[in-house]
């Protein structure tokens, strides 16, 4: 097989020049179905493509798909290095070729996507030889995944890791695009908050979901952020704003939001129904301010924080469907309400409470956070239509 395939990082690499009007006479999106069993060509094909053309196939399956490509190559190059005629595949759906693995020559590939979305373009310098390609597109389902972060492994914290939490989401209201309260993906289309958070928004016009995002001033500043509109804010029915009891809410998404490497739901704790979380340690993520009274944070910030026994637990309205935390120089803080506790396994993450409310930031007091576990079934009978993935 005479293709060569590589990690392109720039396209000077072999000899283009990047250019905005790639793809401006063929640019082509395709929605496929769960069941789609389908053949993509090169234009013209089984002739060849026009020497010096290009074309661009964004393609995507529903949420929970992924897109099986199966491609047979006849790229002609006027030597064995392969110069002028390149096909590019992105498995994240990116729609740059920049980035994306490439080939050349004769033979065949197959690339399977890792969430959602495939790109599939060509680029053609040749200004007397070319080629073409046909490729089968098979849609096939996803195995369910949740809790996935792009690392190994606020107050007294650091700057996490760019797209270190990819569940992790910031609400902004769209007339100031500041972020007010966080909130945690649990599905293609809601995110989980406090009902103190929901309570706070006028309309759903007011909020919007960022997503895979780190520091929200520069806009939009990694591959993976996005901004999703909300449709629904659904709070607990039994909120109660003294107490603090009930303190969870849902906001359902206008659309899909795209999951991928930066962005995906976190795994929620059906397995830990049990588990008092007392003694563990939990992560916590946010853009709130870095002391009490004082600035936010533009960057994404975490620290790790002591889970405590609830017996043991000093703050006010504490009963079992709370978690406390508290470790000393260390904690949430203003605006940092909504967001989870991030309860970390050997492989994927959990959320195990929604932070709610304490005394000050880093005081000598815990702080407080709905308890997860305890609200399951309410997430579940709010949300019917979400097969969850259980891990």
């Amino acid at each position: 097989m005479s293709w060569l395939s590589a990690a392109v990082l720039a396209l000077v690499a072999h000899g283009f020049t990047a250019r905005a009007d790639w793809f401006d006479s063929c640019d082509r999106q395709f929605q496929l179905t769960n069941v789609a069993d389908v053949t993509l060509n090169s234009p013209f094909y089984p002739s060849n493509y026009p020497a010096g053309s290009s074309c661009r196939f964004v393609i995507r399956a529903p949420p929970g798909y992924t897109i099986q490509a199966t491609c047979t190559l006849n790229m002609t190059n006027p030597s064995s290095a392969c110069t002028t005629d390149f096909l590019y595949v992105s498995t994240e759906g990116f729609t740059s070729p920049v980035g994306s693995e490439y080939f050349c020559g004769n033979g065949q590939i197959s690339r399977r996507s890792l969430f959602n979305k495939l790109t599939i373009s060509y680029i053609s310098s040749s200004s007397n030889n070319s080629g073409s390609f046909t490729c089968r597109l098979v849609v096939q389902p996803q195995e369910c995944d949740c809790g996935w972060s792009r690392t190994a492994k606020i107050v007294g914290g650091s700057e996490a890791g760019v797209n270190e939490f990819t569940s992790m989401v910031g609400l902004i209201d769209p007339l100031t695009a500041n972020v007010f309260c966080s909130g945690t993906i649990i599905s293609s289309r809601y995110v989980l908050t406090a009902a103190h958070c929901s309570r706070a928004i006028p309309s759903v016009s007011r909020v919007q979901a960022l997503v895979g995002d780190h520091d929200y001033r520069t806009g939009l500043d990694t591959h993976y952020s996005a901004i999703y509109n909300i449709e629904q804010i659904i709070s607990h029915e039994n909120y109660n704003e003294q107490t603090r009891n009930n303190d969870v809410a849902l906001l359902r998404t206008t659309t899909e939001m795209d999951f991928n490497r930066g962005v995906g739901p976190i795994c929620l704790p059906f397995s830990y129904s049990t588990y008092s979380f007392g003694g563990l340690l939990v992560d916590i993520a946010g853009w709130g301010t870095t002391t009490f009274g004082g600035p936010m944070s533009t960057v994404l910030r975490k620290t790790t924080l002591n889970v405590l026994q609830n017996a043991n637990c000093s703050a006010p309205y504490v009963n079992d469907a709370k978690v406390c935390t508290f470790t000393a120089g260390r904690d949430s803080c203003q605006y940092d309400s909504g967001g989870p506790l991030y309860l970390r396994g050997s492989q994927r993450m959990y959320t195990i409470g929604i932070i709610s409310y304490g005394s000050a930031c880093a005081a000598s007091t815990p702080s407080v956070a709905s308890r997860v576990t305890s609200y399951l079934h309410w997430i579940r009978q709010k949300t019917p239509e979400v097969s969850y993935c259980v891990k």
